[in-house]
């Protein structure tokens, strides 16, 4: 056995007497034992290449995406899975199959799957994304942006307004960044406006910037670094400022308190499972995370949504939920961000407060999320993932819904 490939293990039977690896499974001379449903007993990145039986057909919904999630877990980059293939003129994993192993993050490969490889080596290209409607703070928003310490960024511009104040503010701003501004030919509206604004950006990573937003001069650079150094993350957010219409600081909202006391790197599953089950978008506004572009594509043409959800008004929730099955996260505790509250935003009209609690509801009970509610529990609860002052401050928000979410009320 190679080390440098990792260890083979070979699950429910398959191949159990080979001589290079483990066998694991209910059989009583396996090395190892495991029924489907368990976690698997290695580290993270500890596996080269999981050989399984056809077992995993016979697993519901859940069980499918909670042993995907393991395996995504335990293999290292560009480590395989090969699946016994079920019937005859099988050659290849179902298409059931194939939608759980996209939304866990794995990829195709002959014969099953393989995890892609999210080591960061260069200084790639970041897209600041800007879908503008409102005039009113848009000047400092895109000075935010060209602020950045970061300096390989372009900014694109949607300017989904009805009037000529934010081309003029734009053109008057040139500066030593690539800015592409584009005039929408008719109102696409909030998620015409992201995804026209997705669709052009040309970086490997992409971070959202709303009109009345502000980025700290690091906040490109700090979330960048995560992904040097946690290897197997899907997006990198942090604490953010909340500030009134002048621009000074404000206290928190519920949602905007800190989830930890410190950096740190959270499981996906887990900060999902948080979110979703307290009812708070506690990861952040879309000015608040970065993630790779590639994350999404498997949505395309309909992007920003959760197992074909879209989650009206909660369109940046279901876009975390949905990149935390494909990895996990960094929490980066100094505030990156600064999110404006004021009279003007749309959470403020009580039918729209309305739709998006009915959204919350529906990506908590929908047909995915009981599956991410025990694959979040099964790898780590939150009563580990989260420091006790930082789960104390989301208890007061969210009840006993935390509780829940960790499996153990």
């Amino acid at each position: 056995m190679n080390p440098e490939a990792g260890l083979r293990v070979d699950i429910g039977g398959a191949g159990r007497h080979s001589q290079d690896g483990l066998s694991m499974g209910w059989q009583r001379d396996a090395d190892v034992p495991f029924h489907p449903g368990d976690d698997f007993p290695f580290d993270d990145r500890a596996l080269g290449f999981i050989a399984c039986d056809d077992f995993v057909y016979d697993l519901d919904r859940a069980g499918r995406l909670h042993f995907l999630l393991e395996c995504r877990r335990t293999l290292r980059p560009k480590g395989r899975i090969g699946i016994s293939a079920r019937g005859e003129a099988a050659s290849a994993p179902g298409a059931n199959l194939r939608r759980l192993a996209a939304l866990a993050g794995l990829e195709p490969a002959p014969g099953g799957f393989t995890k892609p490889d999210r080591g960061l080596r260069d200084d790639p290209l970041v897209s600041i994304l800007i879908p503008a409607y409102s005039p009113r703070f848009f000047a400092a928003c895109l000075e935010s942006a060209l602020a950045q310490t970061y300096r390989e960024i372009e900014v694109v511009i949607c300017d989904d307004s009805p009037g000529p104040e934010i081309e003029a503010i734009v053109r008057a701003r040139a500066g030593s960044l690539p800015v592409h501004y584009e005039r929408n030919a008719t109102c696409l509206r909030p998620r015409g406006n992201f995804t026209r604004c997705f669709e052009r950006a040309r970086g490997e990573f992409v971070k959202f910037l709303c009109d009345d937003d502000l980025l700290a001069p690091t906040c490109i650079a700090s979330l960048l670094d995560a992904f040097r150094h946690a290897p197997d993350i899907a997006l990198a957010t942090s604490r953010r400022q909340c500030i009134d219409a002048s621009g000074s600081a404000i206290g928190d909202l519920p949602a905007t308190m800190p989830i930890v006391d410190e950096d740190a790197v959270v499981a996906g599953p887990t900060l999902a499972n948080v979110m979703i089950m307290a009812g708070l978008n506690t990861i952040g506004e879309p000015s608040t995370v970065l993630f790779r572009k590639a994350d999404l594509l498997d949505q395309a043409p309909r992007y920003f949504r959760f197992d074909g959800v879209a989650g009206h008004g909660i369109i940046d929730m279901v876009t975390w939920a949905a990149l935390l099955l494909k990895g996990d996260a960094v929490y980066r505790h100094d505030a990156l961000s600064s999110f404006r509250v004021h009279a003007g935003q749309r959470q403020h009209d009580p039918a729209k407060v309305q739709r998006n609690v009915d959204s919350i509801r529906m990506l908590a009970g929908g047909v995915a999320r009981p599956e991410v509610a025990s694959a979040a529990a099964a790898r780590c609860p939150v009563d580990q993932a989260v420091p006790a002052a930082a789960r104390a401050r989301l208890a007061q928000a969210a009840g006993a819904r935390v509780r829940s979410a960790s499996g153990r009320g």
